[in-house]
């Protein structure tokens, strides 16, 4: 089996998609994202990895994880599940070089206040955004819009499949682990 990243703006649905996946295919390697980046921002402070838009975020982080992620599927002999949101779908394609999958999912290129209420509405109760405000929500994720119709273009453009869970979303995930076993 391939590897496969599933990547896409926050609360799109990718750690749900990833533990039904890895459910579904017990031998993949479970990788998260999020947690190299916190990794890095703990034992790297000099690098200024929190700020989302750094160049070290940008260019050391998904090199970084792209290339472990290949030598633990190649040590292990078995591929790689990796899942998070990624500086943007175009860097992630640039440092994958073999035929690993990519999924992006997205919430249909919504404006911001769609954005915010679709958070509340998937909101699980161990989320990190569970007891935010509205407010709160919009001025955290305020750029995810733009970022959500970038990947959407982008993987049009490169034929990536991209995957809009802002409907249906138990549906699209069945949808995407079928396409898998074709």
């Amino acid at each position: 089996m391939k590897s496969i990243y599933i990547c896409g703006i926050p609360r799109s649905g990718k750690t749900t998609l990833t533990k039904k996946i890895k459910e579904k295919y017990p031998n993949y390697n479970l990788f998260s994202f999020e947690a190299i980046r916190n990794a890095f921002i703990e034992s790297q402070p000099n690098l200024n990895m929190e700020n989302r838009n750094s160049q070290a975020r940008k260019e050391i982080l998904p090199k970084h994880f792209i290339t472990f992620a290949k030598w633990n599927a190649e040590i292990t002999r078995n591929p790689s599940l990796i899942e998070g949101s990624f500086c943007n779908i175009k860097e992630l394609k640039d440092f994958i070089e073999d035929d690993s999958i990519i999924i992006c999912l997205g919430l249909g290129c919504i404006n911001i206040d769609e954005f915010a209420k679709n958070v509340i509405k998937y909101d699980k109760e161990n989320d990190y955004t569970k007891k935010w405000s509205l407010e709160k929500i919009k001025k955290h994720f305020y750029d995810q819009e733009i970022i959500d119709k970038f990947n959407y273009s982008y993987c049009k453009k490169m034929n990536i499949k991209y995957y809009n869970t802002n409907n249906n979303r138990e549906a699209v995930f069945i949808k995407i682990i079928n396409e898998l076993d074709k």
